[in-house]
């Protein structure tokens, strides 16, 4: 019984510590991601932007696909590279 009691302890603890690593660079992704996207709000200095996304997972290597709405119904697609902050707009065709 105290082997099964103690085996039950032990992946419970496993667990748990997959968990809280899955959360902690879940937490470090999100506030990564966020860092990135208020980089491309400030490199086309729009004030008054209605909406802005940036994809999680990259298009490639780490580049994240993203885009701006303003309130006069403009809209910017853009990329940014995670590694090099390099900001490229990408146009419509």
């Amino acid at each position: 019984m105290r082997k099964i009691l103690k085996l039950g302890i032990g992946a419970f603890a496993g667990i748990s510590a997959v968990t809280s690593a899955g959360a902690i660079y879940q937490k470090r992704k999100d506030k990564n991601l966020r860092k990135l996207l208020a980089l491309a709000k400030q490199h086309f200095m729009f004030d008054d932007v209605l909406a802005s996304w940036l994809l999680e997972e990259p298009s490639f290597s780490h580049v994240h696909e993203g885009g701006l709405v303003r309130a006069d119904g403009q809209a910017v697609a853009f990329e940014i590279d995670a590694d090099t902050l390099k900001i490229v707009e990408k146009m419509e065709n």
